[in-house]
């Protein structure tokens, strides 16, 4: 289909020069994707051959940006594709984007996957995984505090002390990110061989042909890769 295609143009295109910058903007997953792929972040990490390594999506604000461990998942799926692997090349990536981009190291919090960081269960994933995670980001010197329960994280107090907050699954940390900042955030995906970059939401056919729909994060997007 035209998605299809575009994305192999593009990609054709990035190969054969040797550009380092792309940008697609909202697409429908269900109707693109049809349930073969998780999400476009996924799709673009098999079509360049990542697809066995780690990508990340990044939601950045310069103010403060999310990354949820998981992606598009199911989330009854999300503490089974949890490890401290993840956990440290998500770390990783972020702070060289912030290194390259902005110069700076930045302050990650992370967030616990339960309730009040707690389970009545023996061997949390707070105790199997997160934790030993953050200790050994810290003896990497990396700038890294969790884990944090996701239902105070996002209060004034903690919001600025931080640069990143990286979640457990999608929409424990795009849910208060929208509410903070509304569109005014863009989609990064780390770990391609080039920075790709798209509004941070998805179409919504219902504002077809209605001139509603804001362009907000667009703008955003089209800025950042001009820089």
């Amino acid at each position: 289909n035209y998605i299809s295609k575009s994305f192999d143009v593009a990609l054709e295109i990035i190969n054969r020069n040797k550009l380092t910058k792309f940008i697609n903007g909202p697409i429908s997953k269900k109707h693109f994707l049809k349930g073969k792929t998780l999400g476009i972040t996924e799709y673009l990490a098999k079509k360049t051959k990542k697809q066995n390594k780690e990508v990340v999506m990044l939601i950045f604000n310069k103010k403060l940006s999310v990354s949820p461990l998981t992606t598009h998942l199911a989330l009854k799926n999300v503490h089974k594709n949890l490890s401290e692997k993840k956990i440290y090349t998500h770390v990783k990536l972020i702070t060289n984007f912030y290194k390259i981009n902005f110069n700076k190291k930045p302050k990650i919090a992370i967030t616990g996957l339960n309730p009040h960081c707690e389970s009545n269960f023996k061997d949390s994933e707070e105790e199997k995984i997160i934790i030993p995670a953050i200790k050994k980001l810290k003896l990497k010197n990396f700038l890294v505090d969790g884990p944090f329960p996701a239902d105070t994280i996002f209060t004034k107090g903690h919001l600025k002390n931080y640069d990143v907050i990286i979640g457990m699954y999608h929409d424990q940390v795009l849910t208060p990110m929208k509410a903070l900042f509304n569109f005014d955030a863009i989609n990064i995906t780390l770990g391609l061989p080039f920075v790709r970059i798209s509004p941070d939401h998805g179409p919504n056919s219902s504002m077809l042909g209605k001139n509603l729909s804001s362009h907000e994060s667009l703008t955003q997007a089209l800025k950042f890769l001009d820089n």
